[in-house]
C-alpha cells in the first residue's frame, strides 16, 4: 500500500456548494486535493485508459482529427489521445492550477506541439462554432449545474457531422439511496448524474442524437472497490483522517459501501454514450 496522505491540506470550499460557480470551483478543487488523488491514484474515472480509448474508439476519433477534451483535469486523457491517436486536442479545464500542470505535462512528454490546455467554462465554450471534429467529455457533465446549456455548448463547437464521446456515471435514481443524493454525491459524480434515458433526452434536445451507448458497469465495480479497500487499509493503520478532507475515514467507508452495494444492484453505474450533430437543438 502507498504511503498515507499528509496530515495537513488546505480545506475544501463545501460552504460554496450551494452556488453554481462555487460548485463548479469545488468540483475542480477536489479531484486537486491530495486525499482524492491519493485514493485514486492515476485513475481518474472508471476503466482508465483503457476506458478512454474504448470511447475514442467507439467515437471513431481519427488522427487528423481536431479533438477538444472538456473537463480536462490535470490532462491524462488528452495526452493519451495526442499520444496513441496523434490527434490535434485541446484540453478546457475550469481549475487554472490544473491547466498549468497539464501544459508542464505536455511540454514534458514532448507532446506540446499537438496538445495544449486552457482554463474555461464547459457551460461556455472559449471556442468558435465548428470548431472541433470530436468532443470528449468523461465523468464531467453529471456535475455541471446546467447541463442543457452544456450540452448546447457541445453541440455548438462540434462541426456538423462531428461526433459527441461521452462517458459518465448512469443511476436508478427510484433505487438510489439517500445517501448517494446530497452535497457530497455531487462531488462524487453520483448526485447529479442522469439515467441512461436522461442522458439521452438531454443530448438528443440539444442537437446530439445518441448513435450507441456501451455499458461500463464493471469499470464502476472495480474502481468503487479499490476505493473502498484503500480507504478500510487507511483505518487498519490507524488514519482516521486529513484535514480539509470532506468525510472521516469511516464516513467515507459507510458511503463507498453503499455505492458498491448501488453498483450490483444496478441502482448505479457507468457508460459511454457515442452522439453525433447532425440535426438543430430544438428550442427551447
Amino acid at each position: 500500500m502507498s504511503a498515507l496522505p499528509p496530515s495537513e491540506v488546505e480545506p475544501l470550499p463545501l460552504a460554496d456548494l450551494d452556488t453554481a460557480d462555487g460548485l463548479k470551483g469545488c468540483c475542480a478543487a477536489v479531484y486537486e486535493h491530495p486525499a482524492v488523488r491519493w485514493l485514486l491514484g492515476e485513475e481518474l474515472h472508471p476503466g482508465g485508459e483503457a476506458a478512454t480509448l474504448r470511447a475514442l474508439e467507439l467515437g471513431g476519433v481519427r488522427t487528423e482529427d481536431r479533438l477538444l477534451d472538456v473537463a480536462s483535469g490535470r490532462g491524462a486523457s488528452a495526452l493519451l489521445a495526442a499520444r496513441e491517436l496523434a490527434c490535434e486536442v485541446t484540453g478546457l479545464e475550469y481549475s487554472g492550477a490544473a491547466v498549468r500542470e497539464a501544459n508542464r505535462a505536455a511540454a514534458a512528454t514532448g507532446l506540446d506541439d499537438r496538445v495544449r490546455f486552457r482554463q474555461g467554462d464547459a457551460e461556455a465554450l472559449p471556442f468558435a462554432d465548428a470548431s472541433f471534429d470530436a468532443v470528449l467529455c468523461e465523468c464531467s457533465l453529471c456535475t455541471f449545474p446546467d447541463k442543457r446549456r452544456a450540452a448546447s455548448e457541445l453541440h455548438r463547437v462540434l462541426r456538423p457531422g462531428g461526433r459527441l464521446v461521452l462517458s459518465d456515471v448512469v443511476v436508478d435514481r427510484r433505487r438510489l439511496p439517500e445517501e448517494l443524493t446530497g452535497p457530497l454525491a455531487v462531488l462524487a459524480c453520483v448526485g447529479e448524474a442522469l439515467s441512461r434515458d436522461g442522458y439521452e433526452r438531454l443530448l438528443g434536445d440539444a442537437g446530439l442524437p445518441v448513435l450507441a451507448v456501451e455499458e461500463r458497469n464493471e469499470d464502476a465495480a472495480r474502481l468503487a472497490r479499490r476505493v473502498h479497500e484503500r480507504l478500510r487499509g487507511a483505518r487498519l493503520l490507524g488514519f482516521e483522517g486529513m484535514a480539509g478532507a470532506p468525510l472521516a475515514t469511516g464516513d467515507a467507508i459507510d458511503l463507498l459501501a453503499r455505492a458498491r452495494r448501488a453498483i450490483g444492484d444496478g441502482a448505479l453505474g457507468y457508460a459511454i454514450f457515442i452522439a453525433s450533430r447532425s440535426m438543430p437543438p430544438r428550442p427551447t
